[in-house]
Order: structure tokens, then C-alpha cells, then sequence
């Protein structure tokens, strides 16, 4: 009852328990039914809900990583990352609600350096977002020459 009377969640919103996350299609007295974005339904006694997170209340974010080559002249790209970043909005202006942010270096790998981005957008197109920005960074980074890098490895003999 305390589910109904709280207004914790309501159908149509995002949520995420033990794991699962899906829309509640359905609430009852006794069970609440989530479905994932896959179809699979899951339906859960109301006694078992517990540490619920609500996705639906706020925007969320979707992530990209880059990677780059070492030899990349990162001052000089991060000068165009901007512009990169405001056309890829600009082609995608109902999924995201604003422009990607860059966040900067994330980590040195073997092989590349990754650069980190971010988008705001709404909690059901969290994963529409970040293959929209994964894809128009690749295809963006491409027309800055600047190539994703594969493993390497130096071998050196003596």
C-alpha cells in the first residue's frame, strides 16, 4: 500500500532493482511488472521492493570514450573538440537536451589515450544517446585525421 499511497514510482517511469531496469508497466496492490527495453518482464512482489533507484526523475547521461593515439597533438584537438561537439547536437537536437561536454583525459591505455564525453539526455534514450555520440565522434574524429588506434605492441630485441 505504502508503494501507492508514496508515489515512489509510476507506470511509465524508468527504474532499477537488484540489477533490472525497466519501465513499470504495471503496479497492483501485490506485484509491480517492469520491462526492459529487450521485452523480457519481470515481475516483482511488492514486499521485495527495496533500494529502488528511480531513473525517471531526473536527466541522465550518457557516456563515450575515445580513444586516441599517443601521437595525437591533443592541444591542438581539444581547439576543435568544441565545434565537433556543437554539430553533433546540432544533428541530434530531439535526443539530447544539450550539446556533449568534453570532460578531458579519462585514462592513459597501452595503446591510446581515452577522452571522455558526456551528453544530457532523457533516461528511456540513455543508450540512443551514447551510440549517437560513439558513432558522430568516430565519424567526426575521422574528418579531424584522427584515427582510433589498435593494440600495439613493441617488441625490442638485443
Amino acid at each position: 500500500m505504502f508503494i501507492l499511497i508514496d508515489n515512489q514510482y509510476n507506470i511509465g517511469d524508468i527504474i532499477e532493482i537488484n540489477g533490472f531496469r525497466g519501465t513499470v508497466t504495471d503496479i497492483s496492490v501485490r506485484t509491480t511488472v517492469l520491462t526492459d527495453p529487450g521485452g523480457n518482464v519481470k515481475i516483482i512482489n511488492n514486499s521485495d521492493m527495496k533500494n529502488i533507484l528511480n531513473r525517471s526523475d531526473n536527466a541522465s547521461k550518457a557516456v563515450a570514450e575515445f580513444p586516441i593515439p599517443y601521437e595525437t597533438d591533443l592541444t591542438a584537438l581539444e581547439e576543435k573538440i568544441p565545434d565537433l561537439l556543437r554539430e553533433i547536437y546540432e544533428a541530434h537536437p530531439t535526443l539530447m537536451k544539450s550539446a556533449p561536454v568534453y570532460l578531458g583525459v579519462d585514462r592513459l591505455d597501452d595503446s591510446a589515450v581515452v577522452l571522455k564525453f558526456i551528453v544530457e539526455v532523457a533516461e528511456a534514450d540513455i543508450f540512443a544517446g551514447a551510440r549517437a555520440l560513439n558513432r558522430d565522434l568516430f565519424i567526426g574524429m575521422r574528418k579531424l585525421g584522427v584515427e582510433v588506434p589498435f593494440p600495439q605492441l613493441d617488441v625490442h630485441r638485443k
